[in-house]
């Protein structure tokens, strides 16, 4: 027989033993619930102890490889983690699995007053199409007071394509679920908040959740621009419940006049009004929007009281809000049987505005949410001379974090430019956005901000003029090229036109004051009579434009190694088209104009395409093709190319592979120039 104290000691080292053998089997256990879940081992291990691969979920994020093309599959084990989540357009076929819907959460607190927009008052993001997320609460844990401005607070904002939420929590009070855009599927999910709780542009199904109502308020807020957009929402076999002392809620009111809600065998309580249906103090949206039922239940379905401008849902028009109907869009995708192959190998439908398409937008978008999102990010990056550094996307959904670290640099400036299109872009931008909230009946609360900011922005464009009307790349000035007065990627063009669309009130600008549209006018003015005279000649003939200018000499000037002086096929389209452009053209105009068409039909290149073979660029042979060199020699007018070394050579496959693949050697612009643009121009000045 053991003494005690030997006794002791076994029952220790058993205990011991058995907590090993827990351990050891753990990631097991876990590795058997992702397998399950997966159909294999996860790809990353989210935990907050640190027995994961990573303790939190942003650093899962961060290690998903930009414009991934297979699908990342990560666990995140029980816990509530508390950080804003941002998963960018670029991060796509990520898969988020919690260990337990009610024990894992992805958690933050930020509202609109805090974020500006609600577009940035987020706790987790999504950007990337053909997300997944199962068994995940996610909560903005912002507290909401009655009375508290700007109490819009997002527990998840998705706006991309082919999204599924299966067996998720979404916690909130305004605001909760903002389905901003693209498809989404929604299973078995449990929705809560008060006022406009589910809303965006989405098209969405919700099938078999709980809906849950926290206050008297608006279940959903949706938002289509027309009758025929393909969005809305739709509630297929599920709940709507309440917390004790609701009794006043409205199934859904369009945010914009053409919303779309339907309602398919749903259960409601007796919170639900008896009319159902809100117009958002506007009867006109009685007219266009879409809401309707079929098969309701619960002392909350009376079919017979609701507002008499629902629409009538029959059964032959229940087809279209099936879910693999309803949401198969062009790609035929469905949420219950679309595999990773079918995602991976298929476009999405549905993909973000970038910023080279911001001024793209039909003129409604400008007044929307996501306009002013963009347009608050603007600000941001904006310097505090009033300029922009180039080559950033400012569409790209930012963090908390990111913003603040914005607003602690305004002072640092290193490159604010119109190069690459910066600034003027911006500028553009933002008016287009003030344009937009003086439409509305009361701008909203950051319309001043965007306003200041293009103020700003137009006052340093018209301080970098030189005084013999020529625009720098950089100001303030640099001591490089960036000096020349640029024509190159349409800079000092760009910004021109910009100029002369203030000075001539057109709408987007007429909110103008008077001072800067004269001081628009006369930089246009002084600009006009430097263009016409830099236009190049040889043998006393007008052909086209370098692409800079030394500003004091006024001599073509080289840039880069691979830019050397010479004429340039490419930006005199831009500048040629800004000489159009000018009402009532001056004899000079109209010589300028008709020297670089002579010299673009003398100069252009049949019967070839510029294209990429087998991973490389050249010329190949296509008798319906007509292109142009980036580069003309002066004098011989031969096309010219330059690689890294600064030789000019006469054919473009003796460059390296590196400059001859990233840059745009031969361009086929000028053919809509000479077929369209001149030939109505010509017409124009013959009234």
């Amino acid at each position: 027989m053991l003494q005690p104290w030997a006794t002791i000691v076994a029952h220790f080292c058993h205990i011991i033993c058995l907590m090993k053998a827990i351990l050891v089997c753990f990631p097991i256990f876990i590795l058997t619930i992702a397998t399950a879940v997966f159909g294999g081992a996860p790809d990353l291990v989210v935990a907050a102890d640190g027995s994961g691969n990573v303790r939190t979920v942003g650093e899962a994020i961060a290690k998903v490889p930009e414009n991934n093309r297979k699908r990342v599959t990560i666990l995140i084990r029980k816990g509530t983690y508390f950080e804003q989540v941002n998963i960018p357009s670029s991060k796509p076929f990520i898969t988020l699995i919690g260990e337990s819907a009610a024990e894992t959460k992805i958690a933050y607190s930020i509202n609109n007053g805090r974020a500006g927009t609600t577009s940035a008052a987020y706790a987790f993001y999504v950007g990337g199409h053909s997300f997944r997320a199962e068994n995940l609460t996610f909560e903005n844990a912002f507290e909401y007071k009655p009375g508290t401005p700007g109490s819009q607070a997002v527990a998840v904002l998705a706006e991309a394509d082919r999204l599924v939420f299966k067996n998720c929590r979404f916690l909130g009070w305004q605001d909760t679920l903002y389905a901003k855009n693209g498809r989404q599927y929604f299973e078995n999910c449990y929705i809560e908040g008060n006022v406009d709780f589910i809303f965006g542009q989405a098209a969405a199904v919700f099938e078999n959740s709980e809906i849950r109502s926290k206050g008297d308020g608006f279940i959903a807020a949706p938002m289509r621009f027309s009758a025929d957009e393909s969005s809305g929402f739709v509630f297929n076999r599920s709940k709507l419940t309440s917390n004790n002392g609701v009794k006043s809620v409205f199934l859904a009111r369009p945010w914009r006049a053409f919303g779309r809600a339907v309602f398919i065998d749903t259960e409601m309580g007796s919170h639900i009004r008896p009319e159902g249906w809100n117009n958002w103090g506007n009867p006109d949206n009685e007219k266009t929007a879409y809401f309707a039922e079929i098969r309701s239940s619960g002392p909350g379905a009376t079919p017979e009281k609701r507002a008499a401008w629902a629409r009538k849902l029959g059964v032959s028009d229940e087809k279209q809000f099936s879910t693999a109907t309803f949401l198969g869009g062009r790609d035929g995708w469905n949420p219950k049987n679309s595999d990773d192959g079918f995602l991976e190998n298929t476009p999405p439908d549905w993909k973000s505005v970038v910023w080279t398409e911001v001024l793209k937008q039909k003129p409604v978008w400008y007044q929307t949410d996501e306009a002013a999102r963009i347009a608050d990010q603007v600000v941001l990056f904006q310097k505090s001379n009033g300029g922009w550094e180039k080559n950033i996307d400012m569409t790209r959904d930012l963090t908390e974090r990111e913003r603040g670290q914005l607003t602690s640099t305004k002072d640092v400036v290193r490159e604010t430019t119109i190069d690459n299109r910066t600034t003027f872009t911006q500028v553009a931008f933002l008016a287009k956005v003030v344009s937009g909230s003086l439409q509305k009946q009361t701008p909203p609360t950051n319309f001043p901000k965007h306003r200041d900011a293009f103020l700003a922005g137009l006052d340093f464009l018209l301080a970098m003029q030189y005084e013999n009307g020529g625009f720098p790349q950089f100001f303030p000035l640099q001591r490089n090229y960036s000096r020349f007065i640029t024509f190159n990627d349409d800079a000092m063009i760009g910004v021109l036109n910009v100029l002369r669309d203030i000075a001539r009130r057109s709408p987007d600008y007429a909110f103008v004051d008077g001072n800067r549209r004269a001081a628009c006018e006369a930089a246009v003015a002084r600009a006009i009579p430097l263009i016409l005279g830099l236009q190049v000649e040889i043998k006393g003939a007008k052909t086209v434009w370098a692409a800079q200018y030394d500003e004091k000499t006024l001599k073509p000037a080289a840039a880069r190694k691979f830019e050397p002086a010479s004429l340039t096929a490419g930006e005199s389209v831009g500048i040629v088209r800004f000489l159009m452009g000018e009402a009532n053209p001056s004899a000079e105009i109209v010589a300028a104009v008709d020297g670089a068409v002579k010299w673009y039909r003398e100069s252009r290149i049949d019967g070839f395409r510029w294209e990429k073979v087998n991973g490389d660029r050249k010329l190949t042979k296509d008798p319906n093709s007509t292109l142009w060199a980036r580069f003309y020699e002066f004098n011989t007018m031969r096309p010219i190319f330059v690689g890294r070394d600064a030789v000019i050579r006469y054919d473009v496959s003796e460059i390296e592979s590196e400059r001859r693949n990233g840059y745009a050697w031969y361009i086929d612009e000028p053919n809509e120039l000479l077929d369209k643009d001149y030939p109505r121009w010509k017409k124009t000045l013959k009234r």
